[in-house]
């Protein structure tokens, strides 16, 4: 197992009195064993939501992980952690509890699992996420809250393909875009077209393979490990993507014999190639909702704000094309 810590430097580090914040205002407000914290490490903050580790603020003196989202994202994230995973016998970042910041935002409050993250080219980090993947899959497709999710099947991920390409379209004639952007733009419409109307392909390698929980966004700075005395754990954050569907967008990361041989007490017809196949489409599911997310940055005036969401739009659709290529290839075998 490798040993190797994935630190992330935060983005603004507080030290002193710390009272005055919000994040701390709010944990000192939802529980009366909060301790005042050493210092304050901004993780993440972006206009509508922002993630906070309060350094020494547990009962115990342990760091806790303040995240302050909208109330209407944050609803999914709840649901998981109060009703799905609380029901599963699976490593999962002690979630305390949650308290409301107005009528629009909610404080929701963590365990700290710490900095070391998953390395997808580590075979033994693959296996123990194959593990654990596995078992949510294969424990959640019976708990009922988890069919109260969102759908997150094939309907999902081809509406990305709509939007996303409507908005590609919509910004094309962008005066700020590069000749060279708006040729990418262009071939990228064309495969979008064709994947759209090969879609009945998808829908099919789909069939066979239960409905569960997914995760839908398991990227590595999603993914923690951590050392135990019975050996490593792991640890997934941000479920506010979570939905009920096929199980594909969780698996192009892990080991899938490992994930077959996990969930074969519960799915004893799934084979390790209905389980490639399905890998297939799950990365093919997961570019297309990159290229959704970047493609309402298409509308700047400014060429200087084009430069990411074109080269994030460029990678997606280079990923894309290698992903529905090894999905024919797999069709085809």
């Amino acid at each position: 197992m490798s040993s190797t810590v994935s630190r992330k430097p935060p983005k603004k580090l507080i030290w002193g009195k710390l009272d005055w914040h919000p994040a701390v205002k709010a944990w000192a407000a939802f529980t009366a064993a909060a301790n005042e914290p050493e210092s304050l490490e901004v993780l993440r903050k972006g206009t509508k939501a922002a993630t906070y580790r309060l350094v020494g603020a547990g009962p115990g003196g342990e760091s806790i992980i303040v995240q302050r989202s909208p109330a209407a994202r944050a609803v999914i994230e709840r649901a998981v952690n109060e009703d799905i995973l609380s029901r599963l016998a699976l490593t999962a970042p002690r979630y305390y509890g949650c308290s409301e910041d107005g009528r629009d935002f909610v404080w929701l409050f963590y365990e700290d699992v710490g900095d070391e993250r998953f390395c997808e080219t580590d075979q033994a980090h693959r296996a123990l996420a194959a593990r654990w993947v596995g078992s949510m899959h294969a424990g959640a497709a019976g708990i009922a809250a988890a069919r109260n999710l969102p759908d997150r099947g094939p309907p999902w991920y081809l509406d990305h393909l709509q939007v996303g390409r409507d908005a590609i379209r919509a910004n094309r004639i962008n005066p700020a875009l590069l000749p060279a952007d708006a040729a990418t733009l262009d071939r990228l419409v064309v495969d979008l077209d064709a994947l759209e109307v090969a879609w009945s392909d998808i829908v099919g390698a789909c069939r066979g393979i239960p409905a569960t929980l997914t995760h839908g966004d398991m990227q590595r700075k999603n993914i923690y490990v951590r050392s135990a005395v019975s050996g490593p754990e792991l640890f997934f954050i941000d479920w506010e993507m979570a939905g009920w569907g096929v199980p594909a967008p969780d698996l192009p990361l892990i080991d899938l014999p490992t994930y077959v041989s996990a969930v074969s007490p519960s799915w004893p017809r799934v084979r390790l190639e209905d389980v490639q196949r399905l890998a297939a489409v799950g990365r093919i599911f997961r570019q297309l909702a990159g290229i959704r997310w970047s493609s309402t940055a298409l509308a700047h005036s400014d060429a200087q704000f084009l430069i990411k969401p074109m080269s994030w739009i460029t990678v997606f659709h280079e990923r894309l094309a290698d992903a529905v290529g090894n999905f024919r290839e797999g069709t085809a075998a």
